[in-house]
């Protein structure tokens, strides 16, 4: 009876052996999957922030783009209500660029200050 336990064991042994080295094969791969995958997300993260920031940029320099143009839009409407000698345009203007207006009777007071 010895014997046949004897043979029983070491084919247990040697399947066990043979579904080790199956699964650790199969965790090295799964592993280097893994990295492989994480690298891939690491360098999609990369490029996200560089089109975010990217993004944040231009931005950055159509704002500057936008209030030129805004302030370009307000210098024609002033000329325009000059040219057209109409008082109702000169009060369009002056109560829709408040702060311009506010600026300048500023500089003006200030100017007629300094020759006293």
């Amino acid at each position: 009876m010895t014997p046949i336990l004897f043979y029983a064991t070491e084919g247990l042994n040697t399947t066990q052996t043979a579904l080790v080295i199956v699964l650790l094969i199969v965790a090295i791969i799964l592993s280097l999957y893994t990295i492989i995958t994480m690298r891939k997300v690491g360098i999609a993260a990369k490029k996200v922030d560089y089109f975010f920031e990217d993004l944040t940029y231009k931005s950055e320099m159509l704002n500057a783009t936008v209030d030129t143009v805004a302030r370009i839009s307000n210098y024609v409407d002033i000329f325009d209500a000059f040219a057209k000698r109409n008082v109702k345009s000169w009060v369009k203007v002056a109560t829709k660029n408040k702060d311009i207006v506010y600026k300048m009777v500023e500089k003006l007071r200030d100017f007629a200050n300094s020759e006293n």
